[in-house]
């Protein structure tokens, strides 16, 4: 029971990427200024910087792909798979990836073979979280 509990604040606590893309966008954008005001202050201390934490370095689009595709997508399709009901955040959670893709592709212009390798990670997720909720029994899918 306890860990049904934890599991349950645990996606409350991380969920932001799977709610509508206003929503998404404007909690990631708040998340990487926490990272980046930390990263600031490293570099006023003069000791090293995290990559995550450096504002002038991070491609911002690019950071939110890697923390869905690694992070959030396993997390919520386990979820899925045990409570259908959560279908719609793995649709969210999908749509937004894209988005996600979509800026880093006008943010960075990559080359046609780097944009294909993001377009395949999105993919994958994407397909993931439709098998988890078609494991999970969601007659909606």
């Amino acid at each position: 029971k306890m860990l049904v509990i934890e599991c349950i604040l645990h996606s409350a606590d991380v969920s932001n990427p799977c709610r509508s893309w206003d929503t998404t966008y404007a909690w990631a954008m708040v998340c990487l200024e926490e990272f980046f005001a930390q990263g600031d202050q490293e570099k006023a201390l003069g000791i090293p910087v995290q990559f995550l934490n450096d504002r002038d370095k991070l491609n911002r689009p690019n950071s939110q792909i890697g923390f869905i595709e690694f992070v959030i997508a396993p997390f919520f399709a386990a979820q899925i798979m045990l409570w259908p009901g959560l279908g719609e955040l793995g649709d969210n959670l999908g749509n937004n990836l894209a988005n996600w893709a979509d800026m880093w592709e006008k943010d960075a212009s990559p080359s046609d073979e780097e944009k294909q390798k993001v377009q395949g990670r999105v993919q994958r997720v994407k397909d993931t979280l439709q098998d988890a909720q078609k494991r999970g029994g969601d007659k909606s899918v």
